[in-house]
């Protein structure tokens, strides 16, 4: 699933995309996938696309529009100047489809000719659109194509901002906001008897935190991910509150990770997977003290960590 890193550069290419831009059609093909009215929207023009935690907001003329890729969602914008068919196969199968292209030459392609993000699998490697197409949206400047092979993501009509604060009002402050405090962190942490990795991912502490980002801030403190969080003293938990902005930052900086067939807004791979400290690095030597990085599971989940190190 993208982390905050990854939703965030998303929605920073859809926006430059498709702010100001009006909704002109609205074709639904998996309706559980789609929450609410389709036709409500039709007509509605997009003013801002936000994101809190994991979820994009846009906001629309008289609605909310929410977004969650989950596992495996995906989306496709394809500008009117172009059409899906510049990245089908032609009749012969000469021509690559667009992951392939993709594969192929993505360092040559520009964000201002198309807009995706999330996570290409190889099973969408097909015309669009395809068997995993399961929402279109025609906008007045081309077209958005949603695709979920394992149909866990969602899109969400929301009619009014009480509505919007019931859906995205439990999640905890955000890295940047001025409420994820010190004093808010080491509170939290103090009333919570979980490991320390359980606690970051829960979304009520700090938004957006998952998989990679918890096992990667844990290092950069310095900390053992099964320690329970409320065992931290006063400079562990600064270390540890200091890190998590520190970490977030490095990967926006690098358009997030890209594990397996995750990309970002205009197609690239996100490079932070390459300056990695523990996650996915499993036996391969710590970058600090060359001690093989292990694997292991809490609660179900996978965790990295430095045996030495943390």
């Amino acid at each position: 699933m993208p982390e905050l890193p990854e939703v965030e550069t998303i929605r920073r290419g859809l926006a430059a995309h498709l702010v100001g831009h009006k909704i002109i059609a609205v074709d639904v093909r998996a309706p559980k996938l789609f929450i609410g009215t389709p036709e409500a929207i039709i007509g509605q023009k997009v003013l801002e696309i936000e994101r809190r935690a994991k979820i994009l907001i846009w906001k629309l003329d008289h609605y909310f529009l929410l977004t969650h890729l989950k596992m495996t969602g995906q989306l496709i914008f394809v500008p009117k100047k172009q059409t899906a068919n510049s990245f089908q196969l032609s009749a012969n199968r000469q021509q690559p489809t667009i992951t392939a292209r993709l594969r192929a030459d993505s360092r040559k392609l520009k964000a201002q000719s198309w807009v995706i993000g999330g996570h290409p699998d190889k099973s969408y490697d097909l015309d669009l659109p395809h068997k995993h197409t399961h929402i279109i949206i025609t906008f007045d400047n081309g077209m958005l194509y949603y695709n979920d092979l394992r149909k866990f993501g969602w899109i969400k009509i929301v009619a009014s901002l009480e509505g919007l604060k019931k859906e995205v009002g439990h999640f905890g402050p955000e890295y940047t906001w001025p409420e994820f405090s010190f004093d808010y962190f080491q509170t939290e942490l103090a009333r919570r008897r979980t490991t320390l990795k359980q606690t970051l991912l829960d979304q009520t502490v700090v938004a957006g935190i998952g998989n990679i980002y918890a096992d990667e801030s844990l290092f950069c403190a310095r900390i053992n991910p099964l320690k329970k969080s409320d065992e931290l003293n006063e400079t562990e938990t600064k270390k540890l509150f200091d890190c998590i902005p520190k970490v977030f930052n490095l990967a926006l900086k690098h358009g997030g990770t890209s594990s397996r067939d995750y990309r970002q807004s205009d197609g690239t791979f996100g490079t932070y997977l390459k300056i990695a400290n523990v996650y996915k690095r499993e036996g391969q030597p710590c970058h600090v003290c060359g001690q093989p990085i292990e694997r292991i599971k809490i609660a179900g989940r996978s965790c990295h960590y430095c045996p030495k190190c943390q």
